[in-house]
């Protein structure tokens, strides 16, 4: 999954999502959707957000996936049952 990054005039953060090649607006139904079929953030575009701001959100998205992998390890754990 792309992540895409930008920050506005305003100081606001906006956020697309690549789904194939297609880039379309955030969603957040659309990042679990993509998390579940395929747990990988991968190149992430930061744009022109600040170096604690990409730390901040690199944080961020790390903790998410690591979410994602708990939740695949106990359905894993309990079809085993």
């Amino acid at each position: 999954m792309k992540l895409i990054f930008n920050k506005e005039q305003n100081n606001d953060i906006t956020v697309k999502i690549q789904q194939g090649t297609i880039t379309v607006d955030f969603t957040y139904t659309e990042m679990i959707k993509q998390l579940l079929e395929d747990n990988v953030i991968d190149e992430t575009d930061f744009g022109n957000l600040s170096e604690d701001e990409k730390e901040n959100l690199e944080e961020m998205l790390g903790k998410v996936s690591e979410i994602f992998s708990e939740e695949v390890t106990k359905e894993e754990g309990s079809d085993e049952g």
